[in-house]
């Protein structure tokens, strides 16, 4: 493979195996959302120190909603104290966050704390930082098309419509916890977005496993369906 040394500038974390965790150590469920927060937040650390300028985690799907009312409460709440208690990290490292998904589906005091983030950090600059909540890539470019449809505003393109609008290319899609399948994330950032699938549960997901991952990514020769400059 040709080496490029290109550090990804948009990584997306499909973040798999919370449950498989907590049950191999034989602790509740709650637990290993509780360890899976810990660990992207290590994550975002590790983002910085090699100057990775976007990360997008998948925090819970259009599909989750489905879960039981008692694992969707713990979610939440986990969710809201994480937010809180990051805030003050958020603004001392300059951390834009930003969500994504169908906000209003969540419970307000989520939704509130959510929205309160984004606008006391809209304006940092060193690290953007994307959370999918209640999201779904098929769900997003249906709301995106019927938005479109229905818009006298003729400058703007389907891709302003999109929740994801904000989001760069993804150029490092990485799965943990074994699956080797996209799940409905980001559809349309991730057409040309290098796949990295590894059995290593989220919560267990180190700053080893993830500087692998980005190692990986560098040995990828990245064509975007040209022909490679060695190739005749």
């Amino acid at each position: 493979m040709k080496i490029t040394k290109n550090i990804p500038n948009h990584i997306a974390i499909i973040m798999d195996g919370n449950g498989t965790w907590s049950k191999k150590n034989n602790l509740k469920r709650k637990e290993g959302h509780e360890a899976g927060v810990k660990t992207a937040r290590k994550i975002i650390s590790y983002s910085q120190e090699r100057g990775i300028k976007n990360i997008t985690f998948f925090a819970l799907s259009n599909e989750n909603l489905s879960r039981s009312k008692i694992e969707l409460k713990n979610l939440f709440d986990i969710f809201f104290y994480s937010f809180s208690k990051e805030k003050n990290y958020l603004i001392e490292n300059k951390i834009k966050i930003k969500f994504i998904g169908n906000l209003k589906k969540l419970p307000k005091k989520l939704r509130d704390n959510a929205l309160e983030l984004e606008e006391e950090t809209k304006k940092h600059k060193n690290l953007n930082l994307f959370i999918a909540l209640n999201y779904g890539g098929k769900q997003d470019l249906k709301q995106a098309a019927k938005k479109l449809a229905a818009s006298t505003k003729k400058s703007l393109n389907f891709e302003s419509f999109l929740y994801s609008k904000d989001l760069p290319e993804v150029d490092l899609l990485i799965r943990t916890g074994g699956y080797k399948r996209l799940s409905n994330f980001i559809l349309w950032q991730i057409s040309y977005a290098e796949l990295y699938f590894t059995d290593i549960l989220w919560p267990s997901f180190d700053k080893k496993q993830f500087f692998k991952a980005i190692k990986w990514y560098e040995t990828v020769n990245r064509k975007f369906g040209k022909t490679a400059n060695n190739e005749s």
